[in-house]
């Protein structure tokens, strides 16, 4: 059975990355199921095995980043004792995850894919992703020691804080990652965000 599951996710490794290879070459409305399990070399059914739509593929790949996400916060962020630094901590960890293992390649292909297809419903915004209720805790532990704005909720701050963090995922795909992208995004949480958590804009 052991050597049966890992056959089965090999097969399922093979299909998305032949789809994620001919998305990029040839758009996503232009690409087949029929294509995608040629070029994994697999039988067709088998892509319905794994997935039911080719649009499964992208939120196949939003959900293993999501995963890293969870099990990194659940084992590392206990270790840090601020709401600041536990933030700074996750950003470094996700903007590592992205850079060394998802790569700028894949990062365009996911985020074309979100902008092109109709709809708010998307897998790249929704509330229920892990990396919004990872900030959206670590905002509402914040407020609580003291360390955050409380004019407006956690909800809307951490929502806030996400759309900002993709500002940095977008420009390192729109610059085809020529800066470090660990390094501009802790920097961009600690020199900007954080300031903005911290203190409520006043009008003079």
């Amino acid at each position: 059975m052991e050597e049966l599951s890992r056959t089965a996710q090999k097969t399922k490794n093979a299909v998305r990355e032949s789809a994620l290879r001919l998305f990029d070459e040839k758009g996503f409305d232009s690409v087949t199921i029929e294509e995608i399990t040629q070029k994994a070399g697999v039988a067709k059914g088998s892509f319905y095995t794994y997935f039911s739509t080719k649009s499964d593929i992208i939120v196949d790949e939003f959900l293993k980043i999501d995963a890293y996400y969870e099990s990194w916060a659940a084992g590392n962020l206990r270790r840090y004792k601020t709401g600041r630094e536990k933030l700074l901590a996750f950003t470094r960890a996700q903007m590592k995850y992205v850079r060394d293992v998802v790569g700028n390649h894949n990062l365009k292909i996911l985020y074309a894919n979100q902008v092109i297809q109709s709809g708010a419903d998307k897998i790249l915004t929704t509330k229920d992703r892990q990396w919004v209720k990872i900030i959206r805790a670590i905002i509402v532990e914040g407020q609580d020691r003291g360390e955050f704005r409380t004019d407006q909720d956690a909800e809307r701050l951490a929502l806030l804080f996400n759309r900002s963090t993709r500002a940095v995922f977008l420009d390192w795909c729109i610059r085809d990652a020529e800066f470090d992208l660990v390094k501009e995004g802790e920097a961009f949480i600690r020199d900007w965000i954080l300031g903005a958590l911290s203190h409520p804009l006043t009008s003079s």
